[in-house]
């Protein structure tokens, strides 16, 4: 359990460093109505979240088990047809990699979420829900979670999704916290704190990215010449 515990906590500190979501609560708590839109926000983006937990447990598990068990098998015994796959998707990193350093503003910043100052608290929720859905194959962290959960063999799979989603909000919660303690001289603050983290992710995304494409590439390419990967 207190392995379980400590990847989770990892995983975890990883997934919340969502700038996007960052950038839509300031945007909500820069117009009117700024801690219930902000709160309706966060609440919808926790909720789809959720949601996609379950999904994944109870309808989607069985539907991809095959093709994990292939991913696995071609990991244990990699063929010639699994250096292949991952030859293409080095070269996939390595390309989105350099589209990544590429397509960065001189001042390192990345495009923000944009919110229609005149919106209420439900759109503000619908907002939320949908930058999760649109996220959601980025969602790497939150779906290396739920394959702890059977690893681990985690008996009450939803509790745990719960618990993991409330953690995720919590951080994201004390931005209106603050807002209502400290009042709108807040947000300047905030949004010095976001146009940092979105000139680190810049930066670290697509370095990530080439990093793992290189490895990539690299372990097919000793294959194909040598008979034997990196590894």
């Amino acid at each position: 359990m207190n392995e379980f515990l400590i990847v989770s906590t990892s995983i975890l500190l990883v997934d919340v460093t969502n700038v996007v979501l960052f950038a839509a609560i300031i945007v909500a708590l820069s117009g009117p109505n700024p801690l219930a839109r902000s709160c309706a926000l966060i609440l919808g983006h926790t909720l789809a979240y959720f949601v996609t937990g379950l999904l994944v447990i109870y309808g989607v598990a069985e539907m991809i088990a095959p093709v994990v068990d292939f991913l696995i098998d071609g990991f244990v015994n990699p063929a010639p047809i699994n250096f292949a796959i991952g030859l293409g998707l080095g070269i996939l990193l390595i390309t989105v990699a350099i589209k990544g350093f590429m397509g960065k503003t001189p001042e390192g910043e990345t495009e923000k979420p944009q919110s229609s100052e005149s919106g209420g608290v439900m759109s503000s929720f619908v907002l939320g829900a949908t930058l999760l859905i649109v996220g959601i194959p980025f969602a790497i962290p939150y779906f290396g979670f739920i394959n702890e959960l059977y690893r681990f063999e985690v008996p009450s799979k939803p509790l745990a999704l719960l618990i993991y989603n409330i953690f995720y909000a919590l951080p994201f919660v004390l931005m209106p916290l603050t807002f209502a303690l400290a009042g709108p001289g807040i947000v300047g603050k905030l949004k010095s704190i976001n146009a940092a983290l979105n000139q680190t992710m810049a930066w670290l995304v697509p370095t990530l990215f080439l990093l793992l494409g290189t490895v990539a590439v690299a372990d097919a390419m000793k294959f194909f010449l040598t008979g034997t990967g990196l590894i």
